[in-house]
C-alpha cells in the first residue's frame, strides 16, 4: 500500500505545512471539506500509508511483488471459519429462564437481528424472551433495563450498546444479582478486551466477531476486485471499538498491495448520519476525484453514502460496507454504488449468547473466545444471499449448540 503524489510528505517544512493548514481550513469555510465533527480530520487529500512502494507492480495475471490478487479476492469470498468452531465442553442449559433483550435501536438490522437469534433459541429452550427497542436513546436504554428487572428477568442481554451508555442499569442490575450480557460491541476477544473505566460497570461477556480479521478480509476483497490499484477513501468512527478493529484490520489487509492508496481517515459520528455525512462524503471525494473505492464502517452510514454518491454524479466509486443489511446487500444486488458488505452471521450471534449465559447462570467457566469463533464473510454480486434474506452460515450450527446443551 502507497500514497499517492497527492500525499504530502512529512518532510516538508513548516512554511509549508501551515500553508497546508490554510488551505484546508479554507475548504471546510467553503463547504468543500470533511464537514467531520470535532474528532474528524479533514476533507483534504491527505492520505496515509503502512509501507512507501512506487508503482503498482501488478502483472497481466494480477499477480504483485505483493502477492496474488485473484487469490486475496477469492479468499475474502470465503466464509471463516468453514464449519463450526464453537465451544466443545457441554453445558447444562437451565429452563424456564426470562431474558429481556435491549436492541441499540430496532430501526436497525444490526441491532434486530441477534435478538430474532434470541428469540429462536427461546423456542427450543424453552425460555421466554422479551425484545424492547433502546431506540439509539440511552435514557430509553437504561429504562429497558429497568423494566427488565421488574419484570423478573434472570438476565438482561443489551446488543451493540456501549456499557458506559447504560450504567444506571448495570447498577441496578448488579443490586439485583442479575447477570447483564452482550453482543456486536467488539469488546471482548477475540477482539482487544475493553475493562470499564474506573469506577463504572462492565458486561458479564460480549459475543462478537473477530472485527480485526474481518477488517483484513475487506482489504484482500478491495486489493483483489481493484488489481492491486485501489484509491480507497477511509471512513471510520471513533465511538465504536468495533469500528477501530475492522479499520486496523483493513490497513492490515491492504500493507501488501504496493500498487493502492488509502486516504487518512475521515471521521464522523453517529449522531451525523444523515446530512452531513453526505455533506462529507461528497466534499471529500469531489476534492478527491481519484478515489475510486469507499470504505464505510457501517451499514447505516453506507446507506447515506451510497445515495450521496449517486446525487453527485460519482458513478466511479465502489462503496464496501460492514454488517450485511438487506438494503445494502440490494444495493449490491443492484449496482448502485456499493460493490460489497463485510456481513457476519447475527443469528449466530444469538446462539452464542444463549450458549455463554448457559454457561454463566451454570457458573462454568465461559468459553474462549467469549464470540465463539462467530463465522463472518465479504458479500458481492458473487455470493450474496437470496433476496430479502439475512447472511447466515451453510454448516448447521443450531444442531451443535443443541448437542452442546444435551438436547440431542
Amino acid at each position: 500500500m502507497k500514497a499517492s503524489s497527492k500525499r504530502p510528505s512529512r518532510r516538508l517544512g513548516t512554511v509549508l505545512m501551515a500553508a497546508l493548514l490554510v488551505l484546508l481550513v479554507a475548504l471546510v469555510a467553503a463547504g468543500c471539506g470533511g464537514g467531520s465533527s470535532s474528532t474528524g480530520s479533514s476533507g483534504g487529500g491527505s492520505e496515509t500509508t503502512a509501507s512507501e512502494g512506487s508503482g503498482g507492480g501488478e502483472s497481466s495475471g494480477g499477480e504483485s511483488a505483493g502477492g496474488d490478487y485473484s487469490a486475496q479476492l477469492q479468499e475474502s469470498l470465503e466464509v471463516s471459519p468453514a464449519k463450526f468452531e464453537g465451544p466443545t465442553e457441554p453445558a447444562k442449559a437451565p429452563s424456564g429462564i426470562k431474558m429481556t433483550v435491549v436492541t441499540c435501536n430496532s430501526a436497525l438490522s444490526g441491532c434486530v437481528s441477534p435478538a430474532e437469534g434470541l428469540e429462536n433459541v427461546a423456542k427450543v429452550l424453552g425460555w421466554q424472551v422479551t425484545v424492547l427497542d433502546g431506540a439509539g436513546d440511552p435514557s430509553k436504554m437504561n429504562a429497558d433495563i429497568l423494566s427488565g428487572l421488574s419484570a423478573g428477568s434472570d438476565v438482561i442481554a443489551t446488543i451493540a450498546i456501549d456499557p458506559n451508555l447504560v450504567q444506571q442499569g448495570l447498577r441496578a442490575a448488579k443490586k439485583a444479582g442479575v447477570p447483564v450480557v452482550a453482543g456486536s460491541n467488539g469488546i471482548d476477544t477475540p477482539n482487544p478486551v475493553k475493562e470499564p473505566e474506573a469506577g463504572k460497570l462492565g458486561y458479564a461477556f460480549d459475543v462478537g466477531p473477530d472485527y480485526g480479521a474481518l477488517g483484513e478480509k475487506v482489504g484482500h476483497w478491495i486489493a483483489g476486485d481493484s488489481e492491486g490499484a485501489a484509491n480507497l477513501a477511509l471512513f471510520s468512527d471513533k465511538e465504536f471499538p468495533s469500528v477501530l478493529a475492522l479499520e486496523k484490520g483493513l490497513l492490515a489487509g491492504l500493507e501488501e498491495c504496493e500498487g493502492c492508496t488509502v486516504s487518512e481517515p475521515q471521521y464522523f459520528v453517529g449522531t451525523q448520519v444523515g446530512a452531513p455525512l453526505e455533506q462529507q462524503t461528497a466534499g471529500f471525494l469531489r476534492s478527491n476525484p481519484e478515489a475510486d473505492y469507499l470504505f464505510s464502517p457501517y451499514d447505516p452510514a453506507a446507506a447515506v453514502q451510497v445515495p450521496a454518491i449517486q446525487k453527485a454524479g460519482l458513478s466511479n466509486v465502489k462503496v464496501v460496507g460492514v454488517l450485511g443489511s438487506q438494503q445494502n446487500l440490494e444495493f449490491i444486488r443492484q449496482e448502485q454504488v456499493q460493490a460489497a458488505d463485510a456481513a457476519y452471521d447475527n443469528n449466530y450471534m444469538g446462539w452464542a449468547i444463549a450458549d455463554q449465559t448457559i454457561r454463566q447462570l451454570d457458573g462454568q467457566k465461559l468459553a474462549e473466545p467469549h464470540g465463539e469463533n462467530l463465522p463472518f464473510i465479504v458479500l458481492d454480486k458473487e455470493n450474496l444471499p437470496p433476496e430479502g434474506q439475512n447472511w447466515e452460515a451453510e454448516f448447521e450450527y443450531e444442531k451443535e449448540f443443541e448437542s452442546l446443551w444435551g438436547l440431542k
